[in-house]
């Protein structure tokens, strides 16, 4: 009895020892870290990917970092052009002899182009592609997103590792919350820019990538890039200022820089006579890093002196990403959406359908309570 017991679990187990019939190997697949987006003729997409090659990575036999044992660099970029980003990439499929995998793709840029002419088609075709991520960082080219993937970081082995750590410092943009942003009422996106560039002035190559400013979105077409003191603006209102420098003038040819720690922004609704006014209070707390007056902050009026400015500047800032967004007609903060939220019904029958048109007339107040908690530099001059 116990032999046949044994010979039936033997018979059992056969099916279960076969191996895995749908393997697929690595030296099988092509992992993309970085994929590019840009508006061909006659409604054609471009689709880009850029695919690290492990035999030029630095392992034996090869230079490592910035080339490979071929010369050519780490890196392998290829273009398909389609009706649609799916036909783009099967016709990439058929130049490589690996199988295209999107499971590591850290970053997906759009070309300006394509931004201008509408971006929701791009943004849903990522939920539909397979093993996509919607945590893939989201980012705008100040021209083709090609010569973005075409870039060679020194810091870096390919362009879409150092993206993706910049990515990081920014406003942490991911494909996720563009959708969110794209379907949310009372919100419109708000995507950095990148741009090939140079480390000084007089490098033509332009093999860095520089991420400064900001596309802003009206739905999914782009409204406007955003200059300094905009994209300044950007960053405090969407609390992403920890860990930067903010500068302020405090005499003509004077300048302080503090590094923030700790940065907040608060939304408060106030209706006035059926109309909606909102207060944004903006917390900031910071060490001070770059003292150019060398100014004594211990002195109570002094460091009263030099809030004053500090809380003057953030204000402008805020205030110029607001008034320029709501000019035409662009929610960047998510007043609407605060409204949504909060007032859904006053929402719903007094505001949801003339939105854009009521922005621009609605009154935002921003205070500012800023402090500098410690210096670097103790300071000997006094305002007087």
């Amino acid at each position: 009895m116990k032999v046949i017991r044994l010979m039936l679990i033997c018979i059992i187990s056969v099916p279960l020892l076969t191996g895995c019939w749908d393997r697929s190997e690595i030296n099988d697949i092509a992992f993309v870290v970085a994929t590019g987006v840009d508006k061909g003729a006659k409604d054609k997409f471009l689709y880009s990917v850029q695919i690290p090659l492990p035999s030029s990575m630095g392992g034996a036999g090869s230079s490592g970092g910035g080339g490979g044992t071929s010369g050519e660099g780490p890196y392998l970029v290829a273009q398909g052009i389609g009706g649609n980003e799916r036909q783009g990439m099967e016709e990439i499929q058929t130049k490589l002899s690996r199988r295209i995998y999107l499971g590591h793709r850290r970053v997906h840029i759009l070309g300006d182009s394509l931004a201008k002419a509408g971006i929701s088609k791009s943004l849903n075709a990522i939920l539909s592609q397979p093993r996509s991520r919607i945590s893939t960082y989201l980012l705008i080219s100040n021209g083709d997103a090609v010569k973005l993937l075409e870039t060679q970081p020194r810091m870096e082995q390919y362009s879409g590792e150092g993206m993706r750590e910049m990515s990081k410092t920014s406003i942490n943009m991911t494909a996720r919350n563009a959708l969110q942003d794209l379907y949310r009422e009372g919100k419109d996106m708000v995507i950095p820019i990148v741009n090939p560039a140079g480390t000084t002035k007089t490098d033509k190559t332009k093999k860095e990538v520089q991420m400064g400013s900001f596309a802003v979105f009206k739905d999914d077409k782009l409204a406007f890039s955003t200059n300094r003191d905009e994209s300044a603006g950007i960053l405090w209102l969407f609390e992403k200022m920890q860990k930067k420098s903010a500068s302020f003038p405090v005499t003509k040819n004077e300048e302080l820089s503090v590094q923030i720690f700790e940065q907040q922004t608060e939304p408060k609704l106030k209706m006035v006579d059926g109309k909606p006014t909102f207060l944004l209070t903006v917390r900031a707390a910071g060490v001070l890093f770059e003292n150019e007056g060398n100014y004594r902050i211990e002195d109570p009026k002094t460091y009263r002196f030099i809030i004053s400015k500090m809380e003057n500047q953030i204000e402008e800032e805020i205030q110029a990403i607001l008034k320029h967004a709501h000019s035409q007609g662009v929610d960047v903060y998510g007043f609407g959406w605060y409204l949504y939220k909060n007032k859904h019904s006053e929402w719903e029958q007094n505001w949801k359908n003339n939105w854009r048109k009521t922005l621009p007339n609605i009154k935002v107040t921003v205070v500012v309570d800023a402090d500098i908690q410690r210096t670097t530099s103790i300071g000997i001059k006094e305002k007087e």
